[in-house]
This record gives C-alpha cells, sequence and structure tokens, in this order.
C-alpha cells in the first residue's frame, strides 16, 4: 500500500511540474517564490527579507484585458516634453591648466 501511494504522489508530482502546475522560482538566497495552482486556483507562497507571504485561492482571479481601441488619441497638449541637453562646463572650467606629462 505504502509503495502504490508512493508511486502515485510521484507520478502525480512529475504531471505538476511538466503542466507548470507547480513552479519555484529562487530570485535570491532570501528570495523564494513559489506557486501550486491548477487554472489559476491554488497556493501562492513568497519568502523575502520582509517577511513571509502567502495566499490560498480558491476563485480564480478575474483580470481582464481592457480594450483600448475606442479611446481614441490623447489631447494635444498631454505630450512628452524633449529632455535638456546637459550643461556644458562652468566657466571656471576654462581657467585650469594642466601640467604635461614628465617623461
Amino acid at each position: 500500500m505504502l509503495l502504490w501511494l508512493l508511486s502515485v504522489s510521484s507520478v502525480a508530482f512529475v504531471v505538476l511540474i511538466a503542466s507548470g502546475g507547480l513552479s519555484v522560482r529562487r530570485y535570491s538566497g532570501s528570495h523564494v517564490v513559489a506557486q501550486l495552482a491548477v487554472g489559476g486556483r491554488g497556493l501562492y507562497f513568497s519568502r523575502t527579507p520582509d517577511g513571509v507571504w502567502w495566499r490560498l485561492r480558491l476563485r480564480p482571479c478575474r483580470r481582464v484585458c481592457e480594450d483600448r481601441g475606442g479611446w481614441g488619441e490623447p489631447p494635444l497638449d498631454g505630450g512628452v516634453r524633449e529632455p535638456r541637453r546637459p550643461l556644458g562646463p562652468g566657466p571656471l572650467a576654462g581657467l585650469v591648466e594642466l601640467d604635461p606629462p614628465r617623461a
């Protein structure tokens, strides 16, 4: 019975990894993110230096993409300002004289 349970659980583990239902990402030594989800429902876990966070989501996420095609053109005065050129050296920069390198 124990062998059967072990084989079924290992097959389920392999299927979860292959289907993307189980994913673990390690961003750094102290930041780990894991999720065990099927169809957007499941257990989400995150461990950061700030603390541990986890959520059990039983309902799927209801995010939808918004169609922005009917918004029209933005107003004319809502443009992006051109970047300014960097300021040149100050007036005292021309007064500094450098010694020639010694041979």
